[in-house]
């Protein structure tokens, strides 16, 4: 049997959990989808250079929205899990 009172533990280690496998996830599509990005990139010939241009700053636009979000839900995380531990 589960504690009760380690529900809430036990609530956000599965959280923690989820997220690290989400985050796996993300970072593997992201990976992916760079690679073949940038060989439709270097290879083909349907965009102009401002066009190119504007992918690969969209492409870091992206990643840095993703690094964003990932340092607030790690810190959030950590916040919940600190008053949690608190209790």
């Amino acid at each position: 049997m589960i504690d009760p009172s380690k529900i809430g533990e036990e609530m956000v280690k599965f959280i923690r959990t989820s997220w690290e496998t989400y985050l796996k996830i993300l970072e593997t599509l992201q990976s992916q989808t760079e690679k073949a990005l940038e060989m439709i990139l270097t290879q083909s010939d349907a965009l102009r250079e401002e066009g190119k241009e504007m992918v690969k700053k969209w492409m870091e636009l992206m990643k840095e929205g993703q690094e964003q979000y990932r340092k607030m839900m790690e810190e959030n995380l950590s916040k919940l899990e600190s008053m949690l531990s608190k209790e």
